[in-house]
């Protein structure tokens, strides 16, 4: 069961490695613009978040999502393709205990992977 997981781990953090990457590279090669002009970025830094945000038009929650094809959200995919490799590993072990008749570790498993997944939704957050 551990190196079901740890593979998953493994493999999975290479992707977003691999995708955190090239989409650095997009960047810098300016192969899509940006949402935020990379000569305003000084004038920007300075600010609090919530100004920040504002000046930028930068978008608020999952907002992100619509901005991929923006250079400097596409670092986005790989922070998200990072943050969710626990829950892939977790659905994985899933499939692999169920298979294997072990309904109670699934469960927990299964439990697991939900929290995680609720969490990141934000649908707990504050409006």
């Amino acid at each position: 069961m551990d190196l079901i997981y740890a593979r998953w781990i493994d493999a999975w953090s290479r992707i977003a490695l691999a995708v955190l990457v090239a989409s650095f590279a997009a960047y810098l090669l300016g192969l899509f613009e940006p949402l935020v002009p990379l000569e305003r970025l000084p004038g920007l830094w300075r600010l609090p978040a919530g100004r920040f945000v504002v000046e930028a038009g930068a978008p608020a929650g999952w907002g992100w999502l619509a901005r991929l094809g923006q250079s400097d959200y596409l670092n986005f995919a790989g922070i998200a393709l990072l943050a969710t490799g626990t829950l892939a590993a977790y659905l994985r072990l899933f499939v692999w205990l169920a298979g294997r008749g072990e309904r109670l570790f699934a469960a927990l498993v299964l439990a697991q992977a939900l929290v995680l997944a609720a969490a990141a939704s934000g649908f707990a957050a504050p409006h």
